[in-house]
């Protein structure tokens, strides 16, 4: 006797197929790796440049709030950045900033000037107007020599990111 019609086979893939997929998939992996490999990169690059502008940014507010010329610093051999008050001026406890930078970056300034082992990059005076500009452009660069351009804008007010045109 026959069994019923009703009863259904269950269905599964066969092992070449499985294959095919898995080869599908590495190719495709392989294919993507290195540009998101890149995206990576040019995010680590776009983050510290943001950073660096909003410091500005950040410095400019403290020599107006509080009355007192703010400078924006790099020190090379800690690979550190910050904001400080001018030396011989006393600032608000806590109001200056330091932060690290990125291992995988450095800085590259077109003009520098030392002072007690810091790269001044520009001073803000107490009205907030960039007193003595130090720096016109900083580069970002990360190990791959992929780089980021900030630097003072027309009017010479503040700091801009600059795209690259590839």
């Amino acid at each position: 006797m026959l069994k019923s019609s009703g009863a259904k086979r269950a269905r599964a893939f066969t092992l070449v197929e499985m294959i095919v997929v898995m080869a599908l998939l590495a190719t495709v992996m392989g294919i993507a790796a290195p540009s998101f490999s890149r995206t990576l990169r040019q995010r680590n690059l776009d983050h510290e440049a943001v950073r660096f502008v909003g410091l500005t940014e950040y410095a400019r507010n403290e020599a107006i709030s509080q009355g007192i010329p703010m400078f924006v610093w790099i020190d090379p051999e800690t690979s550190h950045f910050g904001v400080s008050p001018k030396s011989g001026f006393a600032a608000m406890e806590g109001r200056a900033k330091e932060y690290p930078i990125n291992p995988d970056l450095h800085f590259e300034l077109d003009q520098t000037q030392i002072v007690q082992g810091l790269i001044h990059v520009v001073e803000f005076a107490p009205d907030g107007a960039p007193g003595t500009v130090l720096t016109e452009t900083v580069k970002i660069i990360d190990r791959f020599n992929s780089t980021v351009t900030v630097s003072l804008t027309a009017d010479r007010w503040s700091y801009e990111i600059l795209k690259e045109v590839k």
